[in-house]
């Protein structure tokens, strides 16, 4: 069994859900992140993430302040919990190509029936990653039994390299 999960960072696609005439973030992609981050909450547990920190679109930030702490979240997170967006998040894929440079366990909530790039499908050869398919809303259950598997399988994957 793994350490108790103590920080998770949450990305998905942003700018692409706020309306750019009224500033208001899409109210569905609203629930579906919202839902995750609260199931996270809920569990004790540092959530990072871009979207409540930027007030759901309503304060961004500056590049120059957002990526590097983007960086340093992921970095220092038990897991990442990533909708990579199809059309593709440039955002999200960027979070997610640091995730696995960084051997950060991730899991990818892939909506069914929608096309992903091949290198995304592809991370589970040298990152620990677990693909989960979803349709609207995650199956929570299905998320925390991804994020155990990936946790579990990264430990081990570490514990072949040291021992």
């Amino acid at each position: 069994m793994t350490k108790k999960l103590e920080a998770v960072f949450v990305a998905a696609p942003f700018w692409a859900y706020v309306d750019k005439e009224t500033g208001e973030f899409d109210r569905e992609a609203f629930g579906s992140i919202d839902r995750i981050l609260q199931h996270f909450d809920k569990q004790g547990c540092v959530v990072y993430n871009a979207h409540r920190r930027e007030q759901w679109g309503q304060a961004f930030m500056e590049p120059a302040e957002f990526t590097p702490l983007d960086y340093e979240q992921i970095c220092s997170s038990d897991v990442i919990v990533a909708v990579p967006g199809s059309p593709a998040s440039p955002g999200t894929h960027i979070e997610i190509g640091w995730a696995s440079a960084n051997k950060v366990p991730m899991v990818l909530l892939l909506e069914a029936g929608k096309e992903y790039a091949g290198l995304l499908m592809g991370l589970d050869e040298f990152a620990p990653v677990k693909i989960v398919e979803i349709d609207r809303d995650v199956d929570l259950e299905a998320l925390d039994a991804a994020v155990e598997a990936v946790r579990e399988a990264a430990s081990a994957r570490l514990s072949s390299v040291v021992g």
